[in-house]
């Protein structure tokens, strides 16, 4: 984690024409995210999986020193990190979803795709304002023909 509230992602590549359905999608997950508490099975899993990683990552040098770093960084007590594990494992379902409700919130997301303007546009707008870069990263101007932003 961040020491502030930061970005997250979550993403997929998918055809242009499919991108309508793809997001339908997307905010029925976070939307299921926020409103059902996780299987028992999935986070069991999940927590094995996080648990397992850690675990590896110990073997990396480099990874000792970062965790060291975030340690001090964040104020962390000096066993935080062999008490991790078993922080992990305790999660609960509620504390998944409790989590969720206050950081997941579908109507304040940014979304960002990148494809064709002149196909895409209109799908993204019925989720808020529609930013249209060119593939140098510049502003395209709202008022210039779809056909020029598009390239």
């Amino acid at each position: 984690a961040l020491r502030y509230p930061g970005p997250w992602r979550a993403g997929g590549n998918m055809r242009t024409e499919v991108t309508d359905g793809a997001l339908v999608e997307f905010f029925k997950e976070i939307r299921r995210i926020r409103d059902e508490k996780v299987s028992g099975r999935e986070l069991a899993e999940s927590k094995r999986s996080i648990v397992a990683g850690f675990a590896l990552s110990l073997e990396q040098p480099t990874r000792m020193l970062n965790f060291a770093i975030t340690r001090k960084l964040y104020g962390l007590p000096a066993d935080y990190w062999d008490t991790y594990a078993a922080k992990i494992m305790a999660v609960s379902a509620d504390d998944v979803q409790r989590v969720a409700r206050k950081y997941l919130n579908p109507d304040r997301l940014q979304l960002v795709a990148v494809g064709d303007a002149t196909k895409i546009k209109s799908v993204l707008e019925k989720y808020g304002g529609v930013e249209v870069y060119d593939s140098n990263g510049a502003l395209v101007a709202a008022d210039k023909p779809e056909e020029v932003r598009s390239k």
